[in-house]
């Protein structure tokens, strides 16, 4: 930070998720930001939001109105702030309306992100068949930004508001939508998609089959009708002209944090690993947070705790196979967040954010 430049305030409503854990983290270490609220709804969960932050402590608690007149006052002040939402899902679409409404006249320096999926999509009707509901602020539909950096960084530049991909969807696109793009794939066959994710995608609260001593030395398939991250890959592609079968398989691993995902993907011509490699090389070329290896595959220990999501191809005969790992609450969630806000705000993209896990990718 250069002289003059002053810290931005950041609110976190929803802070006893775990992806406001993560973002409160990464928050600490930003050059810009300073924490100035952190609510959350449920009284019982301020031990969660105490729990993120330490030892740094429990950080300015507040409830979400308090946040929110702290916000305004803020903005009438001539302050610029961001916001991040990381309420669960259905519930973001609400707060959004009551946050524009409350700084009307005064957002002009209010950047919003989204960590939930109430605006990843941007048709109602595919929200509704997704989601099994109606979404509750269609109107607001499409005034967000979908933020995947990799994929749409010019259109994140000077947005203000951004709906942060889900974890498992991050996975998918990285690893599908080169392909896709550089016409190497058949759509008239299907595209098999196999994904492993750690338990903190399963959130703070323990439930059978999440609860991580119940995964822990465990292995298990689910969603096996389908899975709603489905959709914005299918979101991602409409614009290619391409509507293949999408099966993907997601599975509960006995680890943390993490997902390990396998596209088995049927080729459209004859082509080889070095040319696959090519496309995908070139598709990430210059972008900090992804790495196509060449010669080794990806492993959850090299990306964990980081905002890297690394990526191998693998041709044999016509299947084109593609290898992802990624950390499903920073890249795939809170960290992914902050870079997308790096991008809005025209700072450095990398601020905040580690680019190497536990081990060396």
């Amino acid at each position: 930070m250069t002289e003059g430049e002053s810290r931005i305030p950041l609110f976190v409503l929803g802070g006893g998720g775990m992806l406001a854990g993560e973002l409160l983290r990464l928050a600490e270490l930003h050059p810009r930001l300073e924490v100035r609220a952190v609510s959350t709804r449920d009284v019982a969960r301020t031990k969660a939001v105490h729990a993120h932050v330490a030892p740094a402590g429990p950080g300015p608690l507040a409830s979400e109105e308090e946040a929110l007149d702290i916000l305004v006052t803020s903005l009438v002040a001539g302050e610029r702030a961001a916001v991040f939402l990381g309420l669960p899902h259905g519930q973001s679409a609400d707060t959004v309306a009551r946050i524009l409404e409350r700084t009307k006249g005064h957002d002009d320096g209010l950047t919003l992100v989204d960590l939930s999926a109430d605006f990843r999509l941007e048709d109602p009707d595919l929200y509704a068949a997704t989601y099994g509901r109606p979404h509750p602020r269609p109107e607001l539909l499409g005034t967000f930004v979908y933020g995947l950096p990799e994929l749409r960084k010019f259109s994140l530049e000077g947005a203000r508001r951004i709906a942060a991909p889900g974890c498992f969807a991050t996975a998918l696109q990285l690893a599908v939508v080169p392909a896709a793009r550089g016409g190497l794939l058949d759509a008239r066959r299907p595209w098999i998609l196999h994904g492993i994710t750690g338990s903190s995608g399963s959130g703070t609260e323990p439930a059978p089959g999440t609860h991580h001593p119940h995964r822990h030395g465990n292995l298990w398939a689910y969603g096996l009708t389908g899975h709603r991250h489905e959709a914005e890959l299918r979101q991602a592609i409409a614009p290619l002209g391409v509507d293949p079968v999408l099966h993907f398989l997601p599975h509960s691993g006995p680890f943390v944090r993490g997902i390990h995902l396998t596209a088995t993907l049927p080729l459209a011509r004859s082509v080889s690993t070095e040319e696959c490699h090519e496309v995908f090389a070139a598709a990430y070329e210059g972008r900090p947070f992804v790495r196509v290896l060449e010669g080794r595959v990806p492993d959850l220990r090299s990306v964990a705790g980081s905002n890297t999501a690394c990526l191998a191809v693998s041709v044999r005969g016509e299947v084109l196979t593609v290898l992802c790992t990624l950390d499903n609450i920073v890249k795939g969630g809170a960290g992914q967040g902050l870079q997308c806000l790096n991008l809005a705000e025209g700072w450095p993209e990398t601020w905040g954010l580690p680019r190497s896990g536990l081990g060396a990718c």
